[in-house]
């Protein structure tokens, strides 16, 4: 299905950014996607769960993909879910994740923003961005981005919070607006494919 030579180059990697109410979507897509898909998975959450570690607990009980927390200058690879460790801010250049003290702007942090912007320009065509239910816009301000460097973006249809995807849908950048089940399906449909830039209309 997915070979070492595609692998060491040409994976995906799709950041499901969220908030408020993101947990089940976290897990309702991590299940429907097979361990074996040659895509890499980055949780990039807005706010930070009070536990983390029970957080990789939760999601290593519904895949059977390494699930993991990001440590500075881990490496990007397929077939794994990577999870963005509390108070900071996660930045990926050369397939190498880069952490640093979270700033403390006025409002929240734009911590999903911060790491889809990297995204963009690390993974071009590669980089596939997911807004899910969470309150604020954080990771809105990435989506063009994402989309000029011919990434695909999806948003949440059914959110318990809806400020997150209905910020993103409002951008004119959002590819595809569908429920987590029906977002896993898609992303297993394009992998079936060459990434080579582009999408769907918005």
């Amino acid at each position: 299905m997915f070979s070492n030579t595609a692998a060491e180059k040409d994976f995906r990697v799709v950041c499901l950014g969220g908030s408020a109410g993101s947990l089940e979507a976290y897990k309702v897509i991590l299940r429907h996607v097979p361990a074996d898909t040659g895509m890499a998975f980055v949780i990039a959450s807005h706010r930070n769960f009070d536990k983390a570690s029970l957080l990789l607990q939760i999601l290593a009980r519904v895949t059977t993909m390494p699930v993991v927390e990001v440590e500075e200058g881990m490496s990007l690879e397929p077939n794994r879910v990577y999870l963005m460790p509390p108070s900071v801010e996660m930045t990926v250049k050369n397939n190498e994740f880069a952490l640093q003290p979270l700033r403390k702007p006025r409002g929240w942090p734009m911590t999903i923003s911060i790491f889809m912007l990297s995204l963009a320009e690390a993974c071009g065509q590669r980089a596939i961005a997911v807004i899910l239910s969470g309150m604020g816009h954080d990771g809105i301000a990435a989506l063009k981005a994402i989309k000029a460097a011919g990434g695909m973006t999806f948003a949440q249809s059914n959110a318990a919070y809806d400020d997150m995807p209905r910020h993103a849908v409002e951008t004119g950048h959002v590819d595809f607006i569908l429920s987590p089940e029906e977002i896993a399906s898609t992303l297993l449909e394009l992998n079936a494919s060459p990434a080579r830039g582009g999408g769907g209309e918005t």
